[in-house]
């Protein structure tokens, strides 16, 4: 059971990686319209709240404030 935990953790990693990289590719309209479609109130941990953190994240790196 535990290797399967790690497995998991292992690929989720690699899935958060891999949409890291493509929101990279996005100029920042893209970003800020992404963005707006994103609920605001999800849950914490839950996968829109993950993406909604990544979009915020590469936000605050490419957008002028």
């Amino acid at each position: 059971m535990q290797v399967v935990a790690v497995e998991l953790v292992a690929k989720l990693g690699d899935a958060i990686e891999a949409i890291r990289n493509h929101l990279a590719d996005m100029d920042c309209a893209k970003l800020q319209a992404l963005e707006k479609r994103l609920p605001k109130n999800a849950q914490p941990g839950s996968a829109e709240m993950v993406m909604l953190l990544l979009v915020l994240q590469e936000m605050k790196r490419k957008c002028p404030s």
